[in-house]
């Protein structure tokens, strides 16, 4: 994750330190939140209010290059209207018809409900070597429906997907979007959808140009409590 601008427009990003456990592993760019008030990672489908995004790589284990490595803070950009974005999410069709996408296995998170697609967006990205898809690279399809049973997203009509065309995967402005997925085995930096509600994160804009989703906290532990 990157962190952009506040929802107000201001660049000027909000970095504190805050406490944390020295054996706690976080990286730059992970989004966290606080634990028996110490910095923790944030989880898939996390439903507690968020910190923030870690501004500083925090090992966990003593680095003579690095004094802060194993140190007892960390810093992290806190605002409760930080935006911050990360790569979109990319599906790869195995299969499908004018109106369906059948993901590859394991390309949606085993914790997908139904509707969990509803309302976002696809862009194709590339085509198989022998796709027969019609639909041009760069194409925008809205998605209508999304049924777990079969994993099968209803798109606008259009070209029939191939085996291996690639789309990446717009979540719903203003909705609560799915779990953090790791992308190197260590932090959590894409997203993959899952049930409206299921996460404290929430979909502000679309960068189609860029291959970016920007997002908000939809619950964060600087915010003012009712």
């Amino acid at each position: 994750m990157r962190p952009i601008q506040n929802a107000g427009g201001h660049v000027g990003l909000t970095v504190r330190k805050y406490p944390i456990a020295t054996s706690t592993a976080i990286s730059l760019g992970q989004v966290v939140k606080l634990s028996a008030g110490k910095v923790i990672s944030a989880i898939a489908a996390e439903t507690a209010a968020i910190l923030g995004i870690a501004a500083e790589n925090h090992p966990g284990s003593a680095d003579a290059l690095n004094a802060r490595a194993n140190g007892e803070d960390i810093l992290v950009y806190d605002n409760p209207e930080l935006i911050f974005e990360c790569p979109a999410p990319v599906i790869t069709a195995a299969s499908g018809s004018a109106t369906t996408i059948v993901p590859a296995n394991g390309d949606v998170a085993a914790a997908a409900a139904n509707d969990a697609f509803n309302d976002s967006v696809l862009l194709l990205i590339s085509k198989a070597a022998d796709s027969t898809n019609t639909d041009p690279i760069g194409k925008k399809i809205p998605v209508t429906d999304y049924t777990a049973s079969g994993t099968i997203i209803t798109k606008a009509s259009g070209g029939t997907p191939s085996e291996g065309d690639k789309y990446e995967v717009y979540p719903k402005l203003g909705a609560a979007v799915g779990g953090i997925a790791t992308l190197d085995g260590t932090y959590f930096s894409t997203l993959v959808l899952t049930a409206k509600g299921a996460t404290k994160l929430k979909c502000v804009g679309h960068d189609f140009e860029r291959h970016m989703i920007r997002l908000m906290a939809v619950e964060h532990s600087l915010g003012v409590e009712e």
